[in-house]
């Protein structure tokens, strides 16, 4: 299981994308005062093959940004694993 950090933000054009990182930096050395950010807090990866995808992987979301005072939500994880897969679903 791989263990990390995100941030959820939202762009000019009104997409949530995930921001993905190691867990030695701070949520607030991400981001700029000016970007707006929905969530942030920690995720875990592991793998999770299917009939139909060998190579899928689960995420779980826990926790909260303290620096950021954001908590983490449920859609958060398949924004990461949108990222990780790289698939392109909006």
């Amino acid at each position: 299981m791989e263990y990390g950090k995100y941030i959820i933000i939202e762009t000019d054009l009104g997409h949530e994308v995930a921001i993905c990182f190691d867990f030695l930096l701070g949520h607030n050395e991400i981001v700029r005062t000016s970007t707006k950010v929905v969530a942030a807090g920690f995720f875990t990866v592991s793998s999770n093959p299917t009939k139909n995808d060998s190579k899928d992987i689960s995420v779980s979301t826990f926790g909260k940004s303290t620096t950021l005072n954001k908590e983490t939500r449920e859609e958060d994880a398949a924004l990461i694993k949108r990222v990780l897969r790289k698939e392109d679903k909006w």
